[in-house]
């Protein structure tokens, strides 16, 4: 039979690895617990993105747009010009 001091030494080496199994398990769960935070905030970044492309999109299709019409104001512009100095010349 086992003495009263080996069986304490036993309980005690029991109670020791279930605190140092309890500390694992605690860490994974604070590193999940980080991992969900993380990816959370990644979520809410890459909406934001999103969210900044589209308005970049807006303002290339109006800078398109307002590029169009200058041109369009500049071609008028010119064939104005051209009647004047025609009209000028006779």
């Amino acid at each position: 039979m086992s003495s009263l001091a080996d069986l304490e030494a036993r309980v005690a080496a029991l109670e020791a690895s279930h605190a140092d199994y309890r500390a694992v398990l605690a860490a994974v769960n604070a590193l999940g617990a980080n991992q969900r935070e993380q990816g959370e905030r990644l979520t809410r970044v890459e909406t934001r993105l999103d969210r900044v492309e589209t308005r970049l999109d807006r303002v290339e299709i109006k800078l398109d747009d307002t590029n169009t019409r200058v041109r369009s104001l500049e071609d008028g512009v010119g064939e104005i010009k051209e009647l004047l100095v025609r009209a000028l010349e006779r």
